[in-house]
């Protein structure tokens, strides 16, 4: 299997494009060469009602990219299982190119907004798509390592396209090319996407789904070629095919009934993880960073600097969750980075509401909270959200139930790009309060409700949502990872062989997949 080709071709330059694109374009609109060129967005040389208006409208600019990354996400909705996910990925990356040849020949407000949004489509269609791919071709053992490195890109993308611009800044001119040049790099992410999607396995699962089941057979051969389970391959495919079957309603539509399957639960919990990713107050340091410094008393060169240093340090961050996911699982990932991002934001509400022109110790102290918060922020939100809403949806929705989960991520930043310069232009330290309480309610959340995936394969998964009740999946998951852990192996899970008696639940592992 070439996956880690395909990562490094297809899935790393979708998520940069998508770390970049949520970045650069807050940096750009602090050149002069920019905001005269577009004076609507100056915010640097207005003051009082003209710099509210403005600021507003720098909202919308930054944030058209998540409008169009929201209906790509409808697209996926619908497209998503009829095209597969080669032909989905090669369209979103064409896109992507089409949108930044737009933007870097752009001279009006419109052709701005426009290019913006288009760019939004491409990519969304991507960060849909790709995820849903790659946990489809990968094996239980590294399905999420393969996962977990999308989101070390997207941090990648935050910190290139930080020092970037604040490199471009540097250059004194008011000419055009200091922001249109950055402006090209999405394009750039999105030529290996366009290029290289048809070199690649299409998902076996989607395959199974059109019912194309030789073919899945032989991919599934390539990912477990290394196995020593000679069943495997088989064993898998007949699980697949089951899976398939079980599912009643095959069209999108499927997603909004609450069957057996706990469909429509298990889509609320794949909207709620995303909806975790942004109302954490994440994107004030990706795309507001430059800002964020600025509220806290440091003069606008040193808050560049030190704002690209955050996200320097949050792409190196992005690597613990990759090195220990395995070992402790996402429930305590969700949990933990809940706690310390809610922490965090307090305390810069705290600090933020004493620090005053000749007081400026509280500043320094928020400063070292927002490293606080960009150590905990990855740990679940930057890679472990978008595997796990693969994890937990079956293969005929998992296509769109990714736009759904996507679209809610994009129209969340949506609403913060749109929101965040206004709010922090007139309620200051008081926007902190709200992302704080957002944190506090991840760990009581992921307890009650996540059911832990980890060393589960996609088909074993399916069986922990027949359990009773909306806490059911979450005791049965941990039940069926008790009994691997006891010695239950996989092929046994699949073929439905796992009568092993569970003492404390008083049941029978039967028929679960």
């Amino acid at each position: 299997m070439r996956h880690g080709l395909m990562n490094l071709l297809v899935g790393f330059p979708t998520f940069l494009a998508f770390g970049y694109s949520l970045t650069f374009f807050g940096g750009i609109m602090s050149y002069p060469s920019f905001y005269r060129e577009y004076n609507m967005l100056d915010t640097a040389t207005t003051k009082g009602a003209l710099k509210r208006n403005n600021s507003l409208l720098q909202g919308v600019a930054n944030g058209m990219t998540n409008l169009g990354g929201a209906c790509a996400c409808l697209i996926v909705l619908y497209y998503g299982n009829r095209l597969g996910r080669r032909k989905m990925s090669f369209i979103g990356g064409v896109i992507a190119i089409v949108g930044t040849v737009i933007f870097c020949t752009s001279y009006s407000f419109a052709q701005i907004l426009v290019s913006r949004f288009i760019q939004g489509i491409g990519i969304g269609i991507g960060i849909a798509t790709v995820p849903v791919w790659q946990s489809e071709l990968a094996t239980t053992k590294n399905r999420s390592a393969h996962v977990i490195v999308d989101g070390i890109m997207v941090s990648a993308g935050f910190m290139i396209a930080s020092w970037i611009t604040y490199g471009f800044s540097k250059a004194s001119t008011l000419d055009s090319w200091q922001w249109r040049v950055p402006g090209t790099l999405i394009g750039i992410f999105a030529l290996p996407i366009a290029g290289a999607s048809f070199m690649f396995p299409e998902s076996p699962r989607w395959l199974v789904m059109q019912g194309r089941a030789d073919e899945a057979r032989e991919i599934f051969a390539d990912m477990f070629k290394d196995s020593e389970d000679p069943d495997i391959v088989e064993n898998t495919l007949n699980a697949a095919v089951r899976v398939n079957e079980t599912v009643t309603h095959t069209s999108w539509t499927g997603l909004f009934r609450m069957g057996k399957d706990k469909m429509l639960w298990r889509l609320f919990l794949a909207v709620t993880v995303q909806w975790f990713t942004q109302m954490n107050g994440a994107g004030i340091i990706t795309a507001y960073a430059n800002q964020l410094f600025g509220t806290i008393g440091l003069e606008p060169d040193t808050a560049k600097i030190v704002a690209s240093v955050s996200l320097t340090y949050k792409f190196l961050t992005c690597f613990i969750a990759f090195f220990v996911i395995e070992r402790v699982g996402r429930r305590a990932l969700f949990i933990t980075s809940g706690i310390g991002m809610a922490i965090s934001m307090f305390v810069l509400a705290i600090c933020g509401s004493q620090t005053t022109d000749t007081k400026l110790a509280p500043a320094y102290v928020a400063i070292v909270f927002v490293f606080v918060f960009l150590l905990f922020l990855p740990l679940a939100f930057l890679g472990v959200n978008f595997l796990y809403c693969q994890e937990i949806i079956s293969t005929p929705y998992r296509a769109p139930a990714g736009g759904i989960s996507s679209a809610t991520l994009w129209l969340s930043q949506f609403v913060l790009a749109l929101t965040t310069p206004l709010s922090l232009e007139v309620l200051k330290w008081k926007t902190y309060l709200v992302w704080g309480c957002a944190s506090a309610v991840i760990p009581p959340v992921v307890y009650l409700y996540y059911p832990e995936t980890t060393n589960l394969s996609m088909e074993e998964l399916e069986g922990i949502w027949f359990a009773p009740g909306f806490r059911g999946p979450v005791k049965e998951a941990a039940h069926l990872r008790a009994l691997k852990a006891q010695g239950v192996t996989e092929k046994s899970v699949l073929a439905g062989e796992a009568h092993v008696e569970d003492k404390t639940h008083g049941t029978t592992m039967v028929e679960k997949v």
